[in-house]
Formats: structure tokens, C-alpha cells, sequence
């Protein structure tokens, strides 16, 4: 047992934030340099699982397996750009129709070598695998893929897909054959952790490992942190805003926090109607009753910003879309207004029962939901907090964006995730896929993004917060607007 578990054993129902603070003169003596030839990575998962590859969705740390063991046509760098994978060189067409391929020469794990016949006969099944899943809407544009003479894939398209390349460098199209993958790691199971290593090919076309390794693992933040104070990792990846207050608990040197400036949806969605929720106005209430700059400040993180449109004001290709009208307002307006839409609802159809927000367990989201039940109060509300599983009226979105589209985050409100939905908002994001143009398609998803946001389905209230602990010295991890830090680069100087 080690020196963090030996400890933790007798905190019985403790919190996990007051065994740390119990067990942290304890470990202040364990941790270690870094030695970049043994990097040790500790993923954040609140249930860990076993690793599989093949699972859809892909848990963290099953994602950063696959996106080090099988890469797919194109990868992103250790700062977060579309980087060559197994295609070398690509070329789009002038109607934005083909995305042309041409591949490195590379084999598999096993040794036989990569083919584009088998390149477009994986990815085609693997396409048809994430249709039922997040990617779905995108992946309906995709035509085709199709080999061609020597070491060329083409993906053909039903209309331009501006943002095909950011979707294909995500680690769920990465390619495996039979199990195998083509790199650019190779990697060996050791108890509950996999030990990977950089392969390439000598002049015979032999595979040779690097003699240098990244070992990572699963596991629940507290538990993460803990190896990482008593030297056994060198790297917590996977954290989110529910275990912030565990850095401070265990007095994690300010230096050694990284956060990842990464687009997304942070925010409430309604997913149940009712006859007070069915309101738009009352909505709109509970909307601008909440006092985001309160609410973020209580986490003292500098790097997280309020969010007050349903797309980032900053992205690119997005057409300008006016902010709520109560946005400019001081918050105690704001806050009187939202308090007489609630009474004079109640006047009419009586008291409204609590209103059931489904939170991630975690001290932050304790803290979330303090703030949030104070905000409520002040406008004659109640709430009250629910796991996941149980019955909602109201649940925490909190999910960063595949894609620098504006379509990306209409597809996470649209009507097969909630009933306050807009089926017209729906019908405009299709069409901006199929539209021809750039500037119709944008046109079209500005139309989407009004509807939405004057319908009020969704609260956003902050961008996602993504961080991780790296020990100084460690080279290779690069703060990035991915929030992915890829597992090859780890140990080595990126520069």
C-alpha cells in the first residue's frame, strides 16, 4: 500500500478534501524530480475503467490510449493543430467536396504494412460505428471514402465541411486493425496501467521500440493528486471544475497548475418542460438571475471567464448575435426584474415545486450549487441537488468543443437532448451542413443561434475550465486550446 492509501484508509466518512489536508505533511517528503525517459501520467476519471479502445464513447483515459496507439489520417500537435497522421499530405478540392489523402509508409503493430484499401475500408466502419454517437450529425455529410492507386485515400463529401479535419484528428478516428493500431506508439499492459513506448521502422522494415516510456492510468482525482504529492506520477490529466478545491486542499504549487483555454458549453440545460419551465419568460428569469462573476470568483480561478452567448463571441466565422437584452444590466436590476416575472407567475398559477439541478459530485460542485441555491433564493426560488441518474429539471452541460464550428454547439441543444428545444433551429443547422457556400452556411447558423438563444433552452454561464498538474521539468506538455495533450510528446522537447 502506498503512502497515500496507508493514510486514506483510516479517513472513513471523512470528505475527500479534509483527508488531504490530513495526510499532507505526510507526503510533503515523497515527491521526486522528474526523469523525462519514465514519465508517469494519472488520468481523471470519477470511475475509472478498464481500458478498451474499441469503446464508444472513448472514457479519458481509453481516448488518449487509442490517440497514442491508432493514429487516423491526420493528428493534432502538442499545441493543438491538425498535424500529419497516417496521410503525410492532403489537398482539398476547389468545390471543398474531396479531402485527398496521400499516406506515409507505415506499417501496423503486427508488422504488415498499411494499405489505403484497408485505410478507406476502416475508416468507412469506423464512420459508421460513431454515427450513433456525438458525431452523428456531422458525419451524415461524409459521401464516401475510397481508395485510389497507391497510397492515396480520398473522403468525398455532400457538401464543404469546413471543419473535416479537425473531426478526423480527434482520437475516436484513429484506425486499428484487428486490435492493432499503426502508432505512433506501441503500447504493453502492466497491471492496471499501460506502458507505451514510440515505435518506428529500421532500413528491414522491422518495428524498434524506444527505449523511453509513458505509463499512464485511471483513477479518481483524490487519489490522482495524491500520487502525484508522493512522486509516483509526474502528470494528472483529466481535470474539471468539480475537483478544483482538491489543489488547494493538497497545496499544489500555483506553478505546476496548467489550464487549457478551451472553447465549449459550461452551463444549465433545461431538459424537462412543466407548466412553470414551459415559460420562456420564466426561463429568461432564472437566466439572468445568476450572478456568473459571484459564482466563478468563489473558485478563485483567474483563467475562467463568464459566458453569456451560446457560441464563443470569439470564434471564428461566426456572424455577430446580439447578447441577451438583460446582459448590460448591473445584477441587482437584473436580479428584481427576474423576481417579479417569478411572483407574477405564482400569482396566477401558485408556488412553484423546487427545481432539481443534476450536478457531477465533487466539492466544486458543492460550491456550484451553494452559489447558484443563493442566486434562486433572491428571486423566490428553490432548488434542489440530483445526481445524473436521478429525475431533473435542470442539468450541468459541461463539454468542450470538437469543432471551431458554430454548429458544433447547436448540436448539444438541439431536440434529441431536451424537450424545450426548437425544431426550427434544428431544421437551420441541417441546412447550413448542406449549404454550398460559406457565407450561406453561416448565415443559416446565425438563424440557428438567434432561435436558440431567444428561446432560452440553454443557460451559458462560463467557458468549460480543463486543467492538469505537471511537475516542473517535464517536457513535452503544452497548455493548448485542445485541452489534449497528446502522450507521444511527453519526455521530449517540442521546440
Amino acid at each position: 500500500m502506498d503512502c497515500a492509501e496507508s493514510h486514506c484508509v483510516y479517513c472513513g466518512a471523512m470528505t475527500r478534501i479534509l483527508c488531504f489536508a490530513a495526510i499532507i505533511m505526510l507526503l510533503a517528503g515523497c515527491a521526486e524530480g522528474v526523469d523525462n525517459s519514465r514519465v508517469r501520467v494519472d488520468i481523471i476519471e470519477s470511475r475509472p475503467r478498464p481500458f478498451s479502445i474499441a469503446a464508444i464513447p472513448l472514457p479519458l483515459a481509453s481516448a488518449y490510449l487509442r490517440g497514442a496507439t491508432a493514429q487516423g489520417l491526420v493528428a493534432f500537435d502538442s499545441k493543438g493543430r491538425v498535424a500529419p497522421g497516417l496521410a503525410n499530405r492532403w489537398i482539398v478540392t476547389d468545390d471543398g467536396l474531396s479531402y485527398i489523402f496521400r499516406l506515409n509508409k507505415t506499417r501496423w503493430n503486427d508488422g504488415r504494412e498499411v494499405t489505403s484499401g484497408e485505410v478507406a475500408d476502416l475508416l468507412t466502419s469506423r464512420i459508421r460505428e460513431l454515427r450513433k454517437g456525438r458525431f452523428n450529425s456531422e458525419l451524415a455529410v461524409i459521401d464516401r471514402v475510397v481508395p485510389m492507386t497507391g497510397k492515396v485515400v480520398e473522403v468525398r463529401l455532400k457538401a464543404p465541411m469546413p471543419y473535416l479535419l479537425e473531426m478526423l484528428a480527434q482520437p475516436e478516428f484513429g484506425l486499428a486493425r484487428k486490435g492493432f493500431g499503426s502508432g505512433p506508439m506501441q503500447a504493453e499492459k502492466r497491471g492496471d496501467a499501460m506502458q507505451l513506448r514510440l515505435r518506428s521502422l529500421d532500413d528491414d522494415g522491422k518495428t524498434v521500440l524506444d527505449p523511453e516510456t509513458v505509463t499512464i492510468r485511471s483513477s479518481p482525482a483524490s487519489l490522482a493528486l495524491a500520487r502525484y504529492l508522493e512522486g509516483q506520477s509526474d502528470l494528472v490529466e483529466g481535470g474539471r471544475f468539480e475537483d478544483f478545491p482538491l489543489l488547494e486542499a493538497a497545496q499544489i504549487n500555483a506553478g505546476e497548475i496548467h489550464f487549457d483555454p478551451v472553447p465549449g458549453l459550461f452551463g444549465l440545460l433545461f431538459v424537462e418542460g412543466g407548466p412553470f419551465l414551459s415559460s420562456r419568460e420564466n426561463r429568461d428569469a432564472i437566466a439572468m438571475a445568476i450572478d456568473r462573476p459571484k459564482l466563478l470568483t468563489a473558485f478563485d480561478i483567474m483563467a475562467w471567464r463568464e459566458a453569456l452567448t451560446l457560441v464563443p463571441e470569439s470564434l471564428p466565422n461566426r456572424l455577430s448575435i446580439p447578447r441577451p437584452d438583460w446582459a448590460a444590466g448591473q445584477i441587482d436590476t437584473r436580479k428584481a426584474t427576474a423576481k417579479r416575472t417569478i411572483e407574477g407567475w405564482e400569482n396566477s398559477n401558485g408556488q412553484v415545486r423546487p427545481l432539481r439541478v443534476a450536478l457531477p459530485r465533487g466539492y466544486g460542485g458543492r460550491i456550484f450549487f451553494a452559489r447558484l441555491r443563493a442566486d434562486m433564493a433572491s428571486i423566490g426560488l428553490e432548488v434542489e441537488r440530483v445526481t445524473i441518474d436521478r429525475p431533473h429539471d435542470l442539468r450541468l452541460i459541461d463539454r468542450t468543443a470538437d469543432q471551431s464550428s458554430p454548429a458544433w454547439y447547436m448540436d448539444q441543444l438541439s431536440c434529441t437532448v431536451s424537450v424545450i428545444c426548437s425544431r426550427d433551429a434544428d431544421r437551420l443547422v441541417y441546412e447550413a451542413r448542406m449549404a454550398t457556400t460559406i457565407e450561406a452556411r453561416a448565415d443559416l447558423l446565425a438563424q440557428a443561434e438567434t432561435e436558440l438563444q431567444d428561446m432560452r433552452n440553454f443557460i451559458p454561464i462560463a467557458n468549460p475550465l480543463r486543467w492538469s498538474v505537471a511537475r516542473p521539468g517535464l517536457l513535452g506538455h503544452v497548455s493548448n486550446g485542445r485541452g489534449w495533450h497528446l502522450l507521444q510528446y511527453l519526455g521530449r522537447d517540442t521546440t
